[in-house]
């Protein structure tokens, strides 16, 4: 089971405000983006996803060490990382994974559809783009990195270890499993996934909340990631460029 954190709000709404402050920026930005026809969408570049990407999870992990501080709480304590055997932590992860991974491309297609019916553009993260279009190994190793590596791991200590701990230590379970899934599927800034990773958002707090342990969700989230990476990477694409995850 998972214990109670007490986070402090106001350190809390250091992270939350802004992240949902440019969550509905990026949503505002998807919805009003006209193309015209016949005009392609801009190919996003390597080297600028990278910097934004990276640059990105680097203030977030910054923060987590401050808040982490100022709570003066270790990263054991703060997660959980140890309060449960790792190796079925880490098994329990994986299975969730495959389990929500069909579902959520199933709601990634119909979300496409519906998105293109009522004619606003559909478009692929910028990361599935740059590996589409990649030839180079070295960049596709370099987005693999941090989709499976760095990406789960600093999400899942500020979705899950901060902001549903939070909500829910406020006596609000229900609250904190539905806020902290839509604000991580916000914050990915896409339309057509909005949907399938707010339900795996969910499924990842359920997770968490069940065995205290964040190695659980890292886990599932770096296969989820894991999954669509390797079939891009090997020229297996199902549908669009923006039907995938």
């Amino acid at each position: 089971m998972l214990p109670r954190k007490d986070w402090l709000p106001e350190r809390v709404i250091v992270f939350a405000v802004p992240l949902l402050a440019l969550a509905l920026m990026g949503l505002v930005g998807e919805i009003t983006r006209k193309t015209a026809p016949g005009t392609p969408h801009p190919a996003p570049q390597f080297t600028s996803v990278m910097v934004g990407t990276l640059g990105f999870q680097g203030v977030l992990l910054a923060g987590l060490t401050w808040f982490l501080q100022v709570h003066r709480r270790g990263w054991n304590e703060a997660f959980g990382f140890l309060s449960s055997p790792t190796v079925p932590a880490l098994s329990k992860g994986v299975v969730l994974a495959l389990i929500v991974l069909p579902v959520a491309y199933a709601l990634q297609w119909i979300s496409a559809l519906g998105l293109k019916k009522l004619g606003i553009p559909v478009v692929a993260q910028s990361s599935v783009e740059v590996l589409l279009r990649s030839g180079a190994g070295w960049q596709r190793a370099c987005l693999g990195l941090f989709a499976v590596g760095l990406a789960p791991a600093v999400e899942e200590m500020l979705f899950r270890g901060v902001f549903f701990c939070f909500v829910r230590d406020l006596g609000r379970p229900r609250l904190a499993l539905v806020g902290s899934a839509v604000l991580f599927g916000l914050v990915h800034n896409n339309l057509a996934a909005l949907i399938p990773l707010t339900v795996f958002g969910a499924a990842l707090a359920w997770l968490y909340a069940r065995t205290g342990n964040l190695l659980a969700c890292i886990a599932a989230h770096a296969t989820f990631n894991l999954a669509p990476f390797l079939l891009l990477a090997f020229g297996w694409q199902f549908g669009d460029a923006a039907d995938s995850l």
